[in-house]
């Protein structure tokens, strides 16, 4: 991650009070041994009530404790109300929505700024994910176990890596929110340097609509992957009788092959694989939200540089808009290395899902409903992936709209902040990477449709072959 201090308030405890004093009294000559032992001793420590105070000495000579004026800061800061289109505020609904999937298990998430948040092992929320872990583990070691008696097959590898890649996305939010109080202090920071800009209008509200909308649509996708599952066992169940129990046995075979049956178990295994699949949910939804977020500030940057598009203007202002320039994209880095687990590991699932769902669409399906349920959960899955993909690509693609106005720069006011600006737009590719094993870029989405096309024409190829072979097995046996 890149140097913290970019972001860091400049504290009190930070400056040189003795300097200015020192080189004033220099240039009048009075600089007597006595002042040069003051200034030798400026930094001292003093013994106050049974702790150790550390004092420096301002321009008058008078002690200054900076602990205490850190304090003093931090206590100001926590009365501070941050703006409802401020990231930290607009994002609260869906961080309230997380951690009811125990996803960021972090506290302060409802605070007025971001000096609440903190991150604490022996809180409630924490309490409740690593309850979701542990429930991971146990799913897991139940798939391992069935694995080694029965072998690899295609339920017991779709069971292994949803409940795998369930178990790494609640340790990576874990860790993500430990990351979270200073990540936001950074974004909060950034918000200020670029007061003049003003927050992105109406930037809660596009927030709360894509919250409203995936949420919508994820309640329909469970509901259609519900419906699947009871119209297979409907089709199943010998004379419709125990449809409810065969679908759970059907969906949760992993655990009831080594207990028996419970209505009780049932409803808890139920609950906890409706968690884990908003979670994946969420988990798109929270990169396609900071992704929306840091391309506003890019475009609030971008529309400025347009409005003086081919005007002359003092280097000043360049070297101003590029400072902001180098922030946001200093701010991309950060955001970068936070995310990059999680874009890595969203990107990893919906590919796995998808190549999935296509060979699922070779197998029969005996209702038009079951193939409405399907072509519904296909399409969704596939709309939210190029979703994610289009709104972290538009980082990399807001980040080069200002070369356009730097080449239309007039001769009598292109200088070396011009060019130093336009070098860095040119050469620094800002987009998010999957732990740098790709970066998210719209090129990379054809790459993307690329490899689903060709692993659909294989699956075509070997269906073709396989149909050729008479099936002496029973097709609802096969089926069911």
């Amino acid at each position: 991650m890149s140097n913290e201090n970019t972001f860091r308030p400049v504290y009190l405890k930070d400056r040189n009070f003795t300097e200015s004093r020192y080189e004033r009294q220099l240039k009048q000559g009075v600089l007597t041994d006595s002042v040069v032992r003051s200034n030798y001793n400026a930094l001292s420590l003093k013994e106050n009530k049974g702790s150790i105070a550390l004092e420096i000495q301002d321009d008058l000579g008078m002690p200054v404790n900076y602990v205490r004026i850190k304090a003093l800061e931090d206590s100001i800061r926590k009365d501070i109300i941050s703006d409802k289109n401020s990231l930290h505020r607009a994002i609260t609904p869906l961080l309230i929505l997380m951690q009811i999937c125990a996803l960021l298990p972090v506290q302060g998430i409802r605070g007025q700024n971001t000096s609440y948040l903190v991150f604490n092992w022996f809180s409630w929320i924490m309490a409740y994910s690593i309850i979701l872990v542990s429930s991971s583990l146990l799913m897991i070691s139940l798939i391992i176990f069935n694995l080694y008696r029965n072998g690899l097959t295609y339920e017991i590898t779709g069971d292994l890596v949803f409940f795998g890649g369930t178990l790494i996305n609640y340790i990576v939010f874990i860790h993500l929110a430990r990351e979270w109080p200073k990540v936001m202090e950074k974004w909060e920071l950034m918000e200020r340097e670029m007061k003049q800009y003003g927050y992105p209008p109406n930037m809660a509200f596009k927030i709360k609509m894509l919250i409203c909308i995936i949420m919508l649509l994820s309640i329909i996708e469970h509901l259609a992957s519900i419906l699947t599952g009871v119209l297979k066992a409907i089709y199943c169940s010998p004379d419709g009788l125990g449809i409810f129990r065969l679908y759970i046995l059907t969906s949760l075979k992993t655990v009831f092959t080594f207990i028996d049956y419970s209505f009780v178990v049932a409803i808890i295994l139920g609950f906890f694989d409706c968690l884990s699949s908003f979670a994946w949910n969420f988990m798109d939804l929270f990169i396609i939200i900071l992704a929306c977020s840091l391309t506003d500030k890019f475009n609030q940057l971008n529309q400025k540089l347009d409005s003086v598009r081919g005007k002359v203007l003092p280097s000043m202002y360049w070297r101003k808009s590029r400072e902001t320039y180098n922030v946001l994209a200093s701010l991309t880095h950060d955001f970068d290395e936070f995310l990059s687990p999680v874009i890595l590991l969203s990107f990893g699932h919906n590919l796995y899902f998808i190549c999935l769902q296509l060979l699922n669409s070779l197998k029969p399906m005996h209702s038009s409903w079951e193939a409405l349920c399907f072509a519904f959960l296909f399409t969704y899955l596939v709309g939210r992936t190029c979703l994610v993909s289009l709104y972290v690509a538009s980082i990399n693609d807001q980040s080069k709209k200002p070369k356009t106005v730097l080449f239309s720069v007039p001769a009598e006011c292109y200088g070396v902040e011009v060019e130093r600006f336009l070098m860095q737009v040119a050469a620094d590719e800002l987009s998010f990477t999957g732990c740098n094993f790709f970066s998210v870029t719209r090129t990379f989405m054809l790459t993307v449709a690329g490899t689903i096309v060709t692993y659909e024409i294989v699956l075509i190829q070997f269906n073709n072959v396989a149909s050729e072979v008479p099936d002496q097995n029973n097709t609802l046996a096969h089926y069911c």
